[in-house]
């Protein structure tokens, strides 16, 4: 869930900056930035949470089964955009990239750089608008090529779309049991449902 934050008089009425969001409360943490407002992340829920975890388990086995030189990670790397910095639930990005923005002491990644994002929905929240259609169009214009929407409710579902021409076209829709197989950016295969029991098991 995500809300647009004034923090008034005592920080500021904004519009902000990404320089305010780390010097704003806890020094970002728990917040994006989005055309000039300090976006919340408010604290997921555990189905949220274990949905996540299970998505990290699934990349990271199928990249290692690939021998693909990527990073698998979400939550807490940034990521800037034209007027937003963004923290997806859950991503891959080539490790050489992430390697060269460690090295040279970036405070943001480049979106450009992204393999696929995946963003988990809270359902009703004020967070979902931006998955479904905020961030999809900047995703997009990012160059992303693979950008995953991810349900656990009403149903555990996952939305595969690609890239073409500039945005972004369903690939696939999967809900419970049903099997979604993807050959890029490596071979992935997974249920939704199966995400549930992978995310209760990784506490990596």
């Amino acid at each position: 869930m995500s809300v647009a934050v004034d923090f008034g008089s005592s920080f500021g009425a904004g519009p902000y900056t990404a320089r305010d969001l780390h010097n704003g409360p806890e020094e970002g943490k728990g917040f994006e930035l989005w055309n000039g407002w300090l976006v919340e992340k408010m604290s997921p829920s555990l189905r949220h949470n274990r949905m996540g975890r299970g998505l990290r388990s699934v990349f990271i086995e199928a990249a290692r089964r690939a021998g693909a030189d990527v990073l698998i990670d979400g939550g807490e790397y940034e990521f800037a955009f034209p007027g937003a910095v963004r923290k997806p639930d859950v991503f891959i990005i080539d490790a050489k990239a992430e390697e060269a923005g460690f090295l040279e002491g970036e405070l943001y990644l480049d979106p450009s750089d992204l393999l696929l994002v995946a963003e988990v929905v809270s359902p009703r929240s004020g967070s979902e608008a931006h998955d479904r259609k905020i961030k999809r169009d900047e995703y997009a214009r990012a160059g992303i090529p693979h950008y995953w929407i991810v349900d656990f409710a009403p149903v555990a579902r996952i939305e595969a779309l690609d890239l073409e021409r500039g945005r972004y076209v369903r690939k696939a829709l999967v809900t419970g049991d049903d099997v979604l197989v993807v050959e890029q950016p490596f071979e992935i295969s997974v249920s939704p449902n199966v995400l549930f029991e992978l995310g209760r098991r990784d506490f990596a």
